[in-house]
């Protein structure tokens, strides 16, 4: 006797409905729809625009940084300016009385810092010194440096330091 040999399913099957034929597998469907195709791709973007700002945060906050280590600088440069006009002469030191504030600016003449004008630039840092009286023999020192951060958001580093006259001359 022959084996019966038996015919094997194919996946695929043609059914005839209603005057059409149609065509299904019995495998099921592979691919990616819309909608999944749709999120992935704002998954995707989120993912850019977060990590995009987080660079943009992350540069701007290290320029501000420097601006203030930079004014920092140059408003203790100035305080230590006014210390060494004061190490020079006490009298040097023009002041006012305190509630009222006199602005000056600092220049190095022959290698010496002195008093110059209402203020002084470096770069886009202005810098003033006010100087007030606290008493006969001691000296409110205020060193400010302003700079424009952005067009509409200005910076500033204010320090405050007190001379006196220890040497009495």
């Amino acid at each position: 006797m022959l084996p019966l040999i038996q015919k094997e399913q194919s996946p695929i099957r043609i059914m005839n409905h209603t005057s059409y034929f149609i065509l299904h597998t019995s495998s099921p469907k592979k691919g990616f729809s819309v909608v999944e195709v749709m999120l992935s791709a704002a998954l995707l973007l989120t993912a850019v625009a977060v990590f995009t700002g987080a660079i943009i945060y992350g540069q701007r906050s290290t320029q501000i940084s420097g601006s203030v280590a930079r004014a920092t600088f140059l408003a203790q440069q100035g305080i230590e300016a006014v210390r060494n006009i004061k190490d020079v002469s006490f009298n040097n030191l023009v002041s006012s009385s305190c509630p009222t504030q006199t602005y000056y600016g600092l220049a190095v003449n022959n290698g010496v810092w002195a008093l110059s004008g209402t203020s002084d630039t470096t770069d886009n840092f202005l810098r003033q010194i006010s100087i007030c009286d606290s008493d006969s023999n001691r000296k409110l020192i205020v060193s400010t440096v302003t700079w424009a951060e952005t067009a509409v958001r200005n910076g500033s580093v204010v320090l405050t330091t007190e001379l006196t006259n220890w040497r009495n001359n």
